[in-house]
């Protein structure tokens, strides 16, 4: 009976499509058909109004509260505030729900109790969401550990291996997201297994090896000259290493080395420099005009150096190394030492041709002023320098800065063409000095820097400045033997003094008339002439402009 009724309304469907099936869409265009579900709930009929109201409230379950993500056994939360929900999208995708086939579907659709389901739609928030996986990776990644020990004083406890697990975070982002998209509880994402490549044999074995090391103490050398470390100084610098599947010992090597230098050092003996006595009295040259000079005989005296020792460093911690290793205590290891040489050896010396005095100058002082002090100083620490073939003597490289605590006080200075006071004024004197006793050895002269304006105590062009850090006094050594630097003071007078050989230069200097500039300055040159036994001859042409005296602001 009831197959027979519904075939009639059919045909009265069939016969009344044109006006019924219109009819119905006419009717329910705008609200969701009988069946239609949106995230579960059941909206038939629902106009936009109604069905909006419904989608809001459905979103508002669906964009709260957290959603349990687990990697592992670490559980973290994430913030379903991440989701956001297209409310007219959604209303829109209902009252389509149903209307994209035949038009009978609109009819028939209602009569057989068939809807279309629809889900939200929704975005996350995918930077935020990989940075809270982030988060949860950092909470649950870890190496694999290939096990190992750790030392306590000097007792040895076994650590062992423990498998390693990284989350697979691109896996991790799409099941989370797809998580929160569906409004789901909780989410398992996966996590990758990294096995250690050692077991608890391995651990033992290496903690057997570390015991045996810490038995007792290590001496390389014989009686005083030896190095010694002890378990103690050992133990924390024991060291499991993996390697091809199993654990080696190891030292660490730098560490070691630190624990050694400290008593290295006091088995180092240092080498003394050989030197030289000048037993000769020299004579004086102190003229500002025009002079010559040619080297004379001087009586000097070689003063024997010695070598010194030191630790082969190196040598000894890979020694200790292999001895720790091998838990050996018993056979004896020599001490590997190194001769540390002077620059300057006995032989060097006696080798070294210093047998004349081939260039001196002196230049005089006030006794008692601060300068004073500062000049003697310098020629303090400069004197006994010595300068081998082919070098270049430094007066700033010898003597180091000028400081209070370095013996110097302050006097009068040119800085930037003025006078001030500076600590360590005066010492261009000294520069001076040495400047004119090169000259006089027939030397080259390769830098130096006359004085701003002239100096009369100074012979006029033939004198130099010095400033720690920018000027400089340097004399090369072209004769083929070495050149020794000697400095003598008095009270009120300062002298340098070169010995070596020179091959007999003879040096004439010659000095031009002086020659006005319009602010009151004056130009100079100095002509210095050398020729000699040994083939070397040369002229220089040194010149030099003044400028005007500035008044003395002190």
């Amino acid at each position: 009976m009831r197959g027979r009724w519904v075939a009639t309304v059919l045909a009265a469907v069939l016969t009344t499509t044109g006006t019924a099936a219109g009819t119905v869409a006419a009717v329910r265009s705008d609200e969701a058909l009988p069946g239609t579900i949106v995230a579960g709930q059941d909206v038939g009929g629902q106009d936009r109004q109604a069905l909006r109201a419904t989608v809001e409230a459905l979103a508002r379950t669906r964009s709260t509260g957290e959603l349990a993500v687990t990697a592992a056994d670490t559980t973290a939360q994430v913030d379903r505030s991440l989701v956001t929900v297209d409310v007219d999208a959604t209303v829109d995708r209902a009252v389509d729900a149903g209307r994209d086939g035949y038009p009978l579907s609109a009819v028939l659709g209602p009569l057989v109790g068939r809807g279309d389901e629809v889900d939200l739609v929704v975005t996350v928030d995918q930077a935020a969401l990989r940075a809270r996986l982030g988060t949860l990776a950092t909470q649950v990644d870890r190496p694999a550990v290939e096990g190992g020990f750790a030392v306590s004083g000097t007792g040895v406890e076994p650590r062992q291996p423990a498998q390693g697990r990284t989350v697979d975070t691109t896996a991790a982002l799409a099941l989370v997201g797809d998580a929160l998209r569906r409004g789901e509880a909780a989410v398992d994402v996966p996590v990758t297994v990294t096995p250690a490549t050692t077991d608890a044999q391995d651990v033992r074995a290496v903690v057997a090896a570390a015991t045996a090391s810490l038995a007792g103490p290590y001496v390389v050398g014989t009686g005083t000259v030896s190095l010694r470390v002890t378990p103690q100084q050992v133990a924390p610098l024991l060291r499991a290493v993996p390697s091809d599947g199993q654990l080696l010992l190891r030292v660490d090597g730098p560490g070691l080395s630190v624990a050694l230098a400290e008593q290295a050092q006091e088995l180092e003996v240092g080498s003394r420099e050989a030197g030289f006595e000048v037993l000769s009295t020299a004579p004086v040259l102190d003229g500002k005009g025009d002079l010559s000079w040619t080297p004379v005989p001087a009586e000097v005296r070689v003063r024997p150096g010695s070598s010194g020792r030191e630790v082969d460093l190196d040598a000894a911690t890979a020694r200790f190394t292999e001895l720790v290793l091998a838990a050996e205590r018993d056979a004896p290891r020599a001490l590997p030492l190194r001769v540390v040489e002077p620059d300057l050896t006995t032989a060097g010396a006696q080798a070294a041709g210093v047998r004349s005095l081939i260039g001196t100058f002196t230049t005089s002082f006030a006794a008692g002023a601060p300068r004073a002090t500062n000049i003697r100083r310098i020629a303090q620490l400069v004197d006994g320098s010595y300068v081998a073939p082919g070098e270049v003597f430094s007066l700033n490289g010898a003597a180091g800065p000028r400081t209070l605590s370095r013996g110097f006080v302050a006097d009068g200075a040119i800085v930037d063409g003025a006078l001030t006071d500076e600590v360590g004024g005066g010492v261009s004197q000294f520069a001076t000095t040495l400047f004119n006793a090169a000259f006089f050895a027939g030397l080259p002269i390769p830098e130096h820097k006359p004085h701003s304006f002239y100096i009369s105590r100074y012979p006029a062009g033939r004198e130099s400045t010095v400033y720690f850090g920018a000027l400089d006094v340097k004399v090369g050594n072209d004769t083929g033997n070495g050149v020794l630097v000697r400095t003598r003071s008095t009270p009120g007078s300062v002298t340098v003094e070169l010995y070596g050989d020179n091959g007999g230069r003879r040096v004439t200097s010659t000095s031009g008339p002086r020659r006005p500039r319009d602010d009151g300055g004056f130009r100079v040159t100095v002509t210095r002439s050398v020729t000699g036994g040994d083939g070397v001859s040369s002229r220089r042409v040194f010149s030099t402009s003044y400028d005007p005296v500035p008044p003395d602001p002190r």
